[in-house]
C-alpha cells in the first residue's frame, strides 16, 4: 500500500522469500501449497460467516489464522488483506469488511492458480 519502489506489490508470492522460508525444499513447498489449497476455503468460509453475523472476535481469530498461513507461504498481498480483517475484528469495526473480504477471496483464488501452476 503506497509502496512505489521498483518492487511490484502485486506479486502473488515472493518466491525468493518462499525459498528462504522453505530452505529451497521444492517438495516441502509443494506439500505446503497442497495443504493450503485444501484448508483455505474453510477459513475463508469462517471469515465470511463472522462478517455476516457481525462476530468481530471470530473474524479476528479466523483472519489471524489465515494471515499466519499466508505469511508462511510468502503470499504478501493476501497476507496484508487478511491482516486488515484481523485488525477490524480486534477493533470491532466491521464496516467495509465485506469489501475487504471480497478482495481476500480474489487474492486467494489467484494464489491457488499460482500454486497449481507451480505443481502443487
Amino acid at each position: 500500500m503506497g509502496q512505489h519502489s521498483g518492487e511490484k506489490m502485486d506479486k502473488i508470492v515472493d518466491e525468493t522469500e518462499l525459498n528462504e522460508i522453505m530452505d529451497n525444499d521444492i517438495a516441502l513447498i509443494k506439500e505446503c501449497f497442497n495443504d493450503f489449497i485444501i484448508e483455505y476455503p474453510q477459513i475463508l468460509s469462517d471469515i465470511k460467516k463472522a462478517i455476516k453475523s457481525q462476530d468481530a472476535s471470530r473474524l479476528g481469530t479466523s483472519a489471524h489464522k489465515l494471515k499466519g498461513s499466508l505469511k508462511y507461504l510468502a503470499a504478501k498481498p493476501a497476507a496484508e488483506i487478511a491482516s486488515q480483517l484481523e485488525y477490524m475484528g480486534k477493533k470491532e469495526t466491521l464496516d467495509k469488511s465485506q469489501d475487504i473480504y471480497i478482495n481476500l477471496e480474489t487474492e486467494c483464488q489467484k494464489l491457488q492458480v499460482f500454486m497449481e501452476a507451480y505443481g502443487a
